[in-house]
């Protein structure tokens, strides 16, 4: 079988050059994109990781496909980035719904996997009101129609002002990938994305850090996780849901801990020959 590794479908920055350097992969959640990472984290880490972060299927500039959203064509898309930007086994950091992307890429691949870093991933199945939010509120907020409110809407209309005024091609661009959503079947699969069950968590082989905020009530759900896993650690951030973005200080602080622990225990290498 031919593994397939062109990339070009998915937008992919890079940071950090040197293929000595431990890989890290970002992986952003629904309606964000790669530039998160590189605003708020490449810049930091970037002298002793080698970053990749990407904009995922039907995100920021990556292609709309027709269909490919549901957690396992996701991880396959994961796979493909790190198969071609990296190579080797790699660190994969997931955000929000990009945490249960990574998650399911390191149940399916798991030779592949260096570690995993969940951030603030609530349970599965993602609610129906955030995929509308998302997809039609946030559609409205970003042509600067303002009225639209309720779930993660309130949290960022303020802080879009701004930038919906000061960034207008960005934004355009942004709320045109965001609206070719509406012709794909991104809400059907998404919305059918089943649980993670415990043996689906117990299968989970690399060491594993959960980032949780303690604002989005989902604690239990993290310590269900940290029980279940293997190697798993678990830290509280006193914050809300969005943390990657209002807490980066703590959360690089934290995945340069976890890193350090990777490092001080490297994986043994078996010889198959």
């Amino acid at each position: 079988m031919t593994e397939a590794t062109d990339t070009s479908d998915l937008n992919v920055l890079t940071f950090g050059e040197g293929t000595d350097k431990p890989a890290l992969i970002f992986v952003h959640g629904m309606a964000g994109s790669a530039g998160l990472w590189g605003l708020y984290y490449a810049f930091w880490l970037m002298r002793r990781y080698r970053i990749v972060a990407y904009d995922l299927r039907g995100h920021g500039l990556s292609e709309a496909t027709s269909q490919g959203y549901a957690l396992a064509d996701q991880a396959e898309d994961l796979e493909r980035v790190r198969r071609h930007w990296v190579g080797g086994p790699a660190t994969v950091v997931g955000y929000s719904y990009g945490g249960h992307i990574a998650t399911q890429w390191a149940r399916t691949y798991p030779e592949h996997a260096r570690g995993l870093v969940v951030l603030d991933s609530p349970p599965l199945p993602v609610d129906e009101r955030a995929i509308d939010d998302m997809l039609d509120g946030l559609s409205q907020v970003l042509g600067g129609d303002f009225e639209p409110e309720g779930g993660f809407l309130d949290s960022i209309k303020d802080s879009l002002r701004g930038d919906i005024e000061s960034q207008r091609r960005q934004v355009r661009r942004f709320k045109s990938r965001l609206d070719a959503l509406h012709d794909t079947r991104f809400r059907a699969e998404v919305l059918a994305d089943e649980p993670f069950g415990d043996d689906d968590f117990r299968a989970i082989q690399c060491p594993t850090q959960l980032i949780y905020s303690t604002g989005d009530g989902n604690r239990a759900y993290a310590e269900h996780q940290q029980r279940l896993i293997p190697d798993c650690g678990l830290a509280m951030v006193e914050a809300g849901h969005d943390l990657v973005m209002t807490h980066p200080a703590e959360v690089r602080r934290l995945l340069e801990v976890f890193m350090a622990r990777l490092a001080a225990h490297p994986p043994i290498v078996t010889d198959r020959r």
